[in-house]
């Protein structure tokens, strides 16, 4: 088959490995060395294939699975094949294990078209604070990422999430990012002949916090952690601050998006906002644009001209003036600072300092608003 109608993200547990444990009366600790992995992964398949995957013996991945691919009457979703399986699976043996089973099981289903076994790295029950700060947090980006991949691949496609398996965390955290990017999240209750989908969390996130903190969302997303000292406090929200997780090493105190927060940049990152609409383009020719107050300019911070010359390339800007000096480290946009629709006003820093400078844009509603501060917030990141 070539293509999928359906992308299904599917978090791992170990509940086969449980059953088959009973089963098969396995020690509890196998498989365990790689000869004892080897035999139970054949012995395992063999008895996978004899079941209905209907059967409770056959584990929460297969049963939800099973459900979701079968149409069933009363489930939360219509699945459509061919379908292509993502199963994210716990960074321990265990799970990796039941990955290796599970995706060698559903390669066989005729509506399944592929099945990718991944690995959340630092998922694990071992260290409760590792678990907590970087596996929650890898959770998410990966399953992120595959929703987002699958949607460049196909964007007709329906994408869900089954959180049946693994930790009970998994399913808050998975709801919350099944909000975010406006995919459905089911779970199969163990009571219930049927998967349900999870119902909308009452909890929202401020898109505009999101976008004047963009230059910390990026970093700490792409660089997992930083020192403390190379986050000024003053250009960080409390709102912001007080969701940071912090850790020790070494005598330095570091910083790192929580898991929470990781949901809120993902979010915001892969999925564009509603309505946004670019504004129409001024008549102005760029020279024009430019109100600089060459008094003030001997005294900008380094490359602050250039950064003017630039915004008033743009076409749907009418006037750039630079306002005053800010004591800030950070570039950003300052979408909360004005009340109107055609202004916009964004900080340009070397590293040092600061200057505030004021947009005039063609804008006349919250969508043109809406696409010219995601424009300038990515041009800011560059």
């Amino acid at each position: 088959m070539s293509g999928f109608n359906t992308f299904i993200v599917a978090t791992v547990g170990t509940s086969m490995l449980t059953n088959l444990r009973r089963e098969l009366a396995w020690r509890p600790d196998q498989p365990a060395t790689d000869r004892e992995a080897e035999e139970a992964f054949h012995q395992a398949s063999a008895f996978l294939r004899q079941q209905d995957p209907a059967a409770r013996v056959c584990g929460a991945e297969i049963n939800s699975i099973n459900y979701l691919l079968n149409g069933r009457e009363n489930s939360a979703v219509r699945v459509e094949p061919p379908v292509e399986l993502c199963l994210l699976v716990s960074d321990t043996p265990e799970g990796e294990w039941s990955g290796r089973v599970l995706k060698h099981y559903f390669e066989h289903w005729d509506s399944v078209c592929a099945v990718n076994c991944r690995t959340i790295e630092g998922l694990q029950h071992t260290d409760p604070k590792r678990f907590a700060h970087t596996g929650l947090r890898n959770l998410v980006r990966l399953a992120a990422w595959c929703l987002s991949y699958a949607h460049r691949r196909q964007p007709a496609a329906l994408r869900l999430i089954d959180a049946t398996g693994g930790y009970k965390a998994q399913i808050s955290f998975a709801g919350l990012l099944g909000q975010a990017l406006h995919v459905p999240v089911v779970y199969l209750f163990e009571q219930f002949p049927y998967c349900i989908e999870m119902p909308p969390l009452p909890v929202s996130f401020d898109r505009s916090l999101w976008l004047e903190h963009y230059w910390l969302f990026k970093r700490l997303s792409g660089e997992d952690h930083l020192p403390v000292a190379e986050v000024p406090r003053a250009d960080v929200d409390d709102r912001i601050w007080q969701l940071l997780d912090r850790e020790t090493i070494d005598g330095v105190e570091y910083v790192a998006l929580s898991p929470i927060l990781e949901v809120m940049h993902q979010g915001f990152e892969l999925q564009p906002p509603e309505n946004a609409e670019k504004p129409p383009p001024s008549d102005l020719a760029a020279p024009a644009k430019l109100h600089i107050k060459e008094a003030e300019m001997p005294h900008a911070p380094k490359g602050s001209r250039q950064r003017m010359e630039r915004l008033a390339l743009l076409d749907w800007v009418t006037r750039v003036e630079n306002v005053k000096f800010v004591d800030t480290a950070r570039s950003c946009v300052k979408p909360g600072a004005t009340q109107r629709l055609d202004e916009i006003l964004l900080i340009h820093s070397d590293g040092n300092l600061g200057l505030e400078i004021k947009l005039t844009t063609t804008c006349t509603t919250s969508s043109h608003r809406a696409w010219c501060l995601e424009h300038l917030r990515r041009l800011l990141a560059e």
